[in-house]
């Protein structure tokens, strides 16, 4: 029997070359422990910044193009099974406004942050799981976890008994080194929006996440046009730490994951074959302690182990 429990998965256009294949292996990870399986994806464009490459990232109409083809992947992960609700979130969304008023009491209304990384897209997924729980990923998260376990199980086992832990995290890297008897997890005011298990509905209640104690920092960054807007993940921090609510992350070696910087092409060829090493739990020494995924150190594990 599922827990009461959606997975949640963000997805761009940026996502396109390699979506299918992450995706598909986080659904098939959770797909027996999960109620729902939760998509969303976003195209709307981020207003122009400085801190990137805004024309590059926006071409047209390869940014149509793409959008096209990770939806298409998508659908077909739906056929799969692996995908129970799609959003397709486009700009003029009447849920905006909206979520805007719901989370921030209307004091912060861009869709994305300095960065253009999303703000609405991780609202609009969260109102729209209908379940005490959620894990949320990044779409281009590789997660290993041991075979025949969940490791939101435990997570939501640790949820459900600590007053403080409104959030677990697997470790964000193989670890170096494993002392069976040290701990099992490590508790901190910080809450990342790459991969988390939410307890939801202790978090919606904590809105709006914008109290007055914040109005002047958030005021002084637009006037100052310096990390504005800031990242979801940082608001979130800020006001689940004055409430004094942790992350619980595991810091044994049953679960972990790694993320990539570099998606180039040298990314793309070496992926699955990353995911499934990954998922077995075998990875390159240097990859240890390394929550970015070292493409030189996996072409060369790689390469060793055909030989």
């Amino acid at each position: 029997m599922p827990a009461d429990a959606s997975l949640l998965i963000n997805l761009s256009a940026g996502d396109a070359a390699y979506g299918y294949l992450t995706v598909k292996a986080l659904a098939q990870a959770h797909r027996e422990a999960v109620k729902d399986i939760v998509i969303v994806i976003d195209s709307i464009k981020a207003p122009f910044a400085t801190f990137y490459d805004h024309a590059k990232r926006y071409a047209e109409p390869k940014y149509s193009e793409n959008i096209r083809l990770i939806t298409e992947a998508v659908y077909k992960l739906k056929d799969e099974g692996l995908a129970d609700k799609i959003i397709e979130l486009k700009t003029g969304d009447p849920s905006i406004k909206k979520l805007a008023a719901q989370f921030f009491n209307n004091r912060l209304k861009e869709t994305h942050d300095f960065r253009g990384a999303p703000i609405t897209a991780y609202m609009v997924g969260l109102a729209n799981c209908d379940t005490k729980y959620v894990v949320r990923y990044d779409g281009d998260i590789i997660l290993h976890q041991l075979p025949g376990t969940d490791w939101i199980l435990e997570g939501i086992k640790n949820l459900e008994t600590e007053k403080d832990i409104i959030a677990v995290s697997p470790c964000p890297s193989p670890q170096k080194s494993i002392d069976p008897a040290g701990a099992k997890f490590t508790d901190i005011h910080w809450f990342s929006t790459r991969c988390l298990l939410l307890n939801k509905e202790l978090f919606m209640q904590q809105r709006p996440l914008i109290d007055i104690k914040y109005w002047p920092e958030l005021t002084a960054r637009r006037v100052l046009k310096r990390t504005y807007p800031p990242a979801f993940e940082s608001i979130i921090t800020k006001s689940l730490k004055s409430k004094l609510f942790k992350t619980r992350y595991f810091i044994q070696e049953d679960t972990w994951f790694i993320h990539p910087e570099d998606k180039g092409q040298l990314f793309l060829e070496l992926l699955p074959s990353i995911i499934e090493n990954v998922k077995a739990g075998k990875f390159p020494p240097a990859q240890a302690g390394n929550e970015t995924v070292d493409l030189p150190a996996w072409k060369n594990y790689l390469q060793l182990a055909k030989d």
